[in-house]
């Protein structure tokens, strides 16, 4: 585990500043060390160092002194008769919270500094260190990292590769880059639309001739789920003499499921992480019987494998035939890729878009969307319920009690009406669509029982007391036809209006 460790030198006739700084929390693997001196005597260069003088005077003497990656802060209370401006400046005077606080702001924008530093160094290194051709493209197609390997490849810098596109690199001109045959395939439509890492066979023509390269590509996306570009992964196999053994090779850097099968269908090579999904062939390879194999993936289907404790691991399924240089299919690619949790994630978006997040019930977005589903049925009952005095509540014990009230109001609802639509419109109003084949009247016992319930749940809570509800149904039997579901909601509103006008706490039916 790395520890950032910072240097401060404090330009000062006291040592209150030191001890002061010394009082500050540092964070998670960081090692502060400070050091309160009269003056410079050396130059100070160093990374990760901080000198603090304390007035003009100090810093007129030795900020010369200070250079490289070393950083200067002043404390003064007249910063204008400072020429040479310094790193930060912090206004005097101010008591000892205040240069903590300010303190405490450099040690963690240092300690920023370091982490950026060393993760830009170790990712720079690795990258540079593959032997295989790695980019990183934007949404418009144009390179802005490339790696030394690719580099080499066509012969040309970082920086003459930086925003530029495939014919200014490979040295193809355009008109032959846009019409000609033995150019990169224009593959990052497909790998945006399929949302996931993509084999590609890809020709290359390129100064040393034809290249062949076997190419993974994958979008990547923000943290809002928009992409903003495409990163890739090229292998030369132009000239492999040993196939099998470089296709090996590739396989266990996969962080997926890789098959590997002949013309004939027979399973050749996989990767590691096959036998994680698939721990009854950890013999090996020879004991993948092809048929029953092929009967389990087909690209056309996900498979559903258990893991050691159980859980379900869903795979989608990505077929690719694999060519000679002679465009002879020679096998096939199955990349078996886990999107369980993409899948966990997008039902989980789902239920949050169409859910009240307070009461579980459905939302508005949800009611909109279920309407447009039952328009053509026989029968449709629509029952509006609000809650009376519900302002009071919040007004008097505040929005918690007012939301348990709302929670409590959901869970007797969705207790008595258990096989119907029920959404919250807003506020203490709620909906409920019943599309049994039955009128809307013969509906009422269930409808006073609702009632009942909700006047029972609260009187037997003192905050509660003062509450009730008020409720308005239509229901319309139309056989065959459409109905008019905006007109429905409406009366049934007005069958609401009626029961808060009727003195509220009871039940009334549109009548029309």
């Amino acid at each position: 585990m790395y520890i950032c460790e910072l240097h401060f030198i404090i330009i000062s006739g006291s040592d209150r500043i030191q001890r002061v700084i010394e009082s500050i929390k540092l964070p998670e693997r960081t090692k502060l060390e400070v050091l309160t001196c009269a003056g410079l005597h050396e130059k100070i260069t160093e990374i990760d160092t901080a000198v603090i003088f304390d007035g003009s005077d100090s810093y007129k003497k030795s900020a010369g002194l200070v250079g490289g990656y070393a950083k200067t802060i002043l404390l003064e209370n007249r910063p204008d008769i400072v020429e040479d401006e310094p790193d930060e400046i912090w206004l005097v005077p101010f008591g000892d919270d205040l240069m903590r606080f300010h303190a405490a702001k450099l040690i963690e924008h240092m300690k920023l500094e370091f982490d950026h530093r060393r993760l830009e160094t170790c990712f720079n290194t690795a990258f540079d260190s593959i032997p295989d051709l790695v980019w990183f493209k934007d949404i418009k197609g144009s390179h802005l990292w490339v790696n030394d390997s690719f580099c080499s490849a066509v012969d040309k810098t970082k920086a003459q590769i930086f925003d530029r596109g495939h014919y200014y690199i490979w040295d193809i001109p355009k008109e032959e880059y846009e019409q000609g045959e033995y150019v990169c395939l224009e593959s990052e439509d497909v790998v945006m639309n399929e949302g996931k890492t993509c084999l590609f066979d890809e020709k290359v023509k390129t100064k040393a001739g034809m290249k062949q390269f076997k190419t993974y590509k994958s979008p990547l996306y923000d943290i809002d789920g928009s992409a903003f570009g495409t990163c890739g992964i090229a292998n030369d196999v132009t000239s492999l003499h040993n196939v099998n053994s470089e296709i090996e090779a590739i396989l266990e850097t996969m962080p997926f499921a890789v098959v590997i099968e002949d013309e004939k269908g027979n399973v050749v090579s996989v990767s590691s992480t096959f036998f994680d999904y698939f721990p009854q062939y950890r013999d090996g390879v020879s004991e993948i019987d092809s048929k029953s194999f092929k009967e389990l993936v087909n690209s056309d289907q996900e498979i559903h494998v258990a893991d050691t404790d159980g859980n379900e691991i869903i795979l989608t399924v990505f077929e690719k035939n694999i060519y000679s240089i002679f465009h002879d299919v020679i096998g096939k690619l199955i990349i078996l890729t886990d999107v369980t949790k993409e899948r966990q994630s997008h039902q989980q978006i789902l239920f949050n878009a169409n859910t009240d997040f307070l009461t579980g019930l459905y939302n508005r977005r949800k009611l909109f969307s279920f309407l447009d589903t039952i328009k053509k049925e026989p029968v449709i009952t629509m029952i509006c319920v609000d809650l009376d005095n519900f302002k009071k509540i919040n007004d008097k014990y505040g929005h918690a009690m007012g939301d348990k009230a709302l929670v409590e109001t959901a869970r007797i609802m969705c207790t008595v009406f258990d096989n119907d639509f029920i959404a919250r419109l807003g506020g203490d109003e709620f909906l409920i669509i019943s599309t049994r084949n039955n009128e809307g009247r013969q509906l009422i016992p269930q409808i006073e029982t609702l009632l009942k319930a909700l006047q029972d749940s609260f009187g037997a809570s003192v905050e509660f007391s003062s509450l009730n509800a008020s409720i308005g149904f239509v229901s319309e039997n139309l056989g065959d036809g459409e109905h008019d579901l905006e007109r429905l909601m409406r009366e049934s509103d007005k069958a609401l209006y009626q029961a808060k006008t009727d003195g509220k706490g009871c039940i009334r039916e549109y009548i029309g």
